[in-house]
C-alpha cells in the first residue's frame, strides 16, 4: 500500500473517531481538539441573540452550534482529503531524488536529532488532558470507575459523596480520601492542573524539627522566614504564625484561639519566650506541625500532588508547567491550521502566476503589493478594538495571519513555476495531451516544491514568535487560550519571582533551537548543488 493511501486511511479514521466521540459525550484526547474551535462562554452574551432569520437563540445553543459547525467542518475535510489520498494516491512512487535528499536529511545529525525530538513533543501534547489537567483521570467510588477527564459534562461533587452542586475537585477530594483512609481512590493526573482558570492562592510548604531547629523537608539548613502551625483536628484553623531566624523563634509570634481568633501576642528571642499576651487556653496539646505558608507567584514545590508546582506558579496562581503546555498545543493546533491554509492558498496563486503570466500575474502581483504594505499588527489591534478581546479566537487570528503570510509562498513558488515551465518535460507533457492541471500539479509543483519544504520550518518558528508576540503585548488570544506570551509578561512584571520569565524562555529557546536546526537540515538536504554534476 503506499504512502498516500496509509495517510488517507489515518485520516479517514480520526475524522470518523472525532465526529463519534463528540456525539458520545467522550472528550477523547487530542479529538477533542476539532470541536473546541468555536465559541465560547466568554464570546456570548448571556442575553438573546438574534439570528439572521430573525429567531432569537439563548448562547448556549449558539456556543454548541459554532463548536459543531466548525468541529464538523473540519471533520469533513479531513474525510474528503483521506477518500482523495485512497482513491487518487494508488500510483504513487517516490521519487530517487526524494529518497536521496531524505537520507542526506537524515545523515544530518542535529537535523534528525532535533526532528525526533518535535515528534517527541508533538506525541506529548497529543496525549492531552491525560498529561495535563484537574480533572481525574479516574475514580473509584463505592466500588463503581468513573472516568471525569474523558467525559464532556462533569461529575459534581454531591456525585462523591459531597453537598455542592458544582463541579468536584479532584484535588480535595483525592486528598480528602487519603486522610479518611478510604477504599475510595482518586488517580490525577501527571500534572494535575488546567492551564488556565485554575488558581492555587497558597501553597503550604510542611516544615520539620531536627533537634529543636526547624528546617524545610529535605534540607539541612536552619529556616530563615515567617512559618504557622495549624490544629491537627482542623488544618484551616491556625494556632501561631512565627518569624523564625537561624531554625529558632525569633520576633514577635501572632496567637490563636480554638476558633482561629486571634488571641495575642508572644515576644521571642533566639527560641526562648521572652514575653506573652496570650490570655486562656490556645490548644497546645493539639497543634499541628509548622508549614510555609507560600502566596503566588510560589517557587516550584515537590511536596504532595496536590500541591504540587513543577516549575512554580505564576501571580494568578495559576501552573506555569501546565500552561507551558497548554501554549504548546495551541501553537501546534495552530501551526497544522496555519500550514494548511498559508501553502495552500500561496501553492495555488503561486503556480497560477507562474504558469499563465501575462495580465493574471500583472493583476495578483500588484494585489499582492498592496496588501504586503498593510501594517500586521494595526489589523490586530482594530480587530481587537472592534470585537473586543474576550470575543477573540485562535481561528480569528489564524485567518489574519494566513491572510499575510501566502504572499511569501506565492512568490517563491511563482518564481519556481516559471523556471520549470520552460523545462523540456513540460513540453513533452503538453505534446503527450496532458491538460494545465496536470502539467502545474503533477509536473511541475513536484520539481518546485523543494523550495517550500525548506522555508516550512521557518515560517512555523515565524509563526510561533508572532503568537507569543501578540499575547505579550496584550493583542493576541484572550485569557482563557493558554499562552506563552501572557506567562512571559507576567515573569517580566515579577522578576523577583524568575522562576516565570526562565521556565517560558527556556522553552520557548528550546522549541525554537529544534526547529531552526530541522530547517538548517532540510535546506541543506534539498540543496540542488548536493545531487549536480558538471560536464
Amino acid at each position: 500500500m503506499t504512502f498516500p493511501r496509509k495517510l488517507g486511511i489515518l485520516l479517514l479514521l480520526v475524522a470518523i473517531a472525532a465526529i463519534g466521540a463528540h456525539h458520545a459525550g467522550l472528550a477523547l484526547p487530542s479529538l477533542r481538539w476539532f470541536y473546541s474551535f468555536g465559541a465560547t462562554p466568554a464570546q456570548i452574551d448571556a442575553a438573546e441573540v438574534k439570528l439572521v432569520l430573525g429567531s432569537k437563540v439563548d448562547g448556549p445553543w449558539l456556543r454548541e452550534r459554532q463548536e459543531e459547525i466548525v468541529g464538523h467542518s473540519l471533520c469533513g475535510a479531513m474525510l474528503l482529503a483521506g477518500l482523495a489520498m485512497i482513491v487518487f494516491g494508488g500510483s504513487f512512487q517516490w521519487n530517487p531524488l526524494t529518497l536521496r535528499r531524505f537520507s542526506r536529511f537524515r545523515s544530518i545529525g542535529r537535523g534528525w536529532l532535533s526532528f525526533r525530538l518535535i515528534l517527541l513533543l508533538l506525541a506529548l501534547a497529543l496525549l492531552d488532558q491525560a498529561l495535563v489537567g484537574k480533572r481525574a483521570l479516574a475514580v473509584k467510588y463505592e466500588g463503581d470507575w468513573y472516568f471525569p477527564a474523558f467525559r464532556e459534562k462533569g461529575y459534581t461533587d454531591k456525585d462523591f459523596g459531597g453537598v455542592e452542586e458544582q463541579e468536584a475537585n479532584y484535588r480535595k477530594l483525592r486528598a480528602a480520601y487519603r486522610e479518611g483512609k478510604s477504599e475510595n481512590q482518586v488517580i490525577l493526573p501527571p500534572i494535575p492542573w488546567d492551564p488556565t482558570f485554575d488558581s492555587d492562592e497558597v501553597v503550604r510548604r510542611t516544615m520539620v524539627e531536627k533537634d529543636g531547629i526547624l528546617c524545610r523537608s529535605g534540607d539541612r539548613k536552619p529556616y530563615d522566614g515567617q512559618a504557622t502551625q495549624f490544629r491537627a483536628e482542623d488544618p484551616t484553623v491556625p494556632v501561631r504564625a512565627s518569624r523564625f531566624r537561624k531554625g529558632l523563634r525569633d520576633g514577635t509570634t501572632s496567637v490563636y484561639d480554638a476558633k482561629g481568633q486571634f488571641a495575642g501576642r508572644e515576644e521571642w528571642k533566639a527560641g526562648k519566650l521572652l514575653e506573652s499576651g496570650v490570655e486562656g487556653d490556645v490548644g497546645e496539646a493539639a497543634t499541628g506541625s509548622w508549614q510555609e505558608l507560600i502566596y503566588p507567584p510560589a517557587p516550584p514545590t515537590f511536596g504532595t500532588w496536590e500541591t504540587m508546582h513543577l516549575l512554580g506558579t505564576d501571580s494568578k496562581g495559576w501552573d506555569i508547567a501546565a500552561q507551558i503546555y497548554g501554549g504548546l498545543q495551541v501553537i501546534l493546533k495552530a501551526s497544522v491550521l496555519f500550514v494548511i491554509l498559508t501553502y495552500g492558498i500561496g501553492i495555488v496563486m503561486g503556480c497560477l502566476e507562474g504558469y499563465f503570466g501575462g495580465w493574471f500575474d500583472i493583476v495578483s502581483q500588484r494585489f499582492s503589493e498592496v496588501l504586503s504594505n498593510v501594517p500586521f499588527l494595526l489589523i490586530v489591534m482594530i480587530l481587537t478594538a472592534n470585537i473586543g478581546l474576550d470575543k477573540v479566537t485562535l481561528t480569528t487570528v489564524l485567518l489574519i495571519f494566513c491572510l499575510f503570510s501566502w504572499m511569501g509562498v506565492a512568490m517563491y513558488l511563482r518564481t519556481s513555476t516559471y523556471r520549470e515551465k520552460a523545462r523540456d518535460y513540460v513540453a513533452a507533457a503538453r505534446v503527450q495531451g496532458a491538460g494545465t492541471t496536470r502539467v502545474i500539479f503533477r509536473h511541475i509543483l513536484p520539481n518546485a516544491i523543494s523550495t517550500l519544504v525548506t522555508l516550512l520550518p521557518f515560517s512555523i518558528a515565524g509563526l510561533a514568535t508572532s503568537l507569543t508576540a501578540l499575547d505579550f503585548l496584550g493583542f493576541g488570544l484572550p485569557d482563557r487560550y493558554p499562552s506563552w506570551g501572557r506567562v512571559l509578561d507576567d515573569g517580566t512584571q515579577n522578576l523577583s519571582s524568575p522562576w516565570i520569565v526562565s521556565s517560558v524562555f527556556g522553552m520557548m529557546v528550546g522549541v525554537l533551537l529544534l526547529i531552526t536546526f530541522v530547517g538548517e537540515a532540510v535546506r541543506e538536504a534539498f540543496d540542488p548543488k548536493k545531487f549536480t554534476t558538471y560536464q
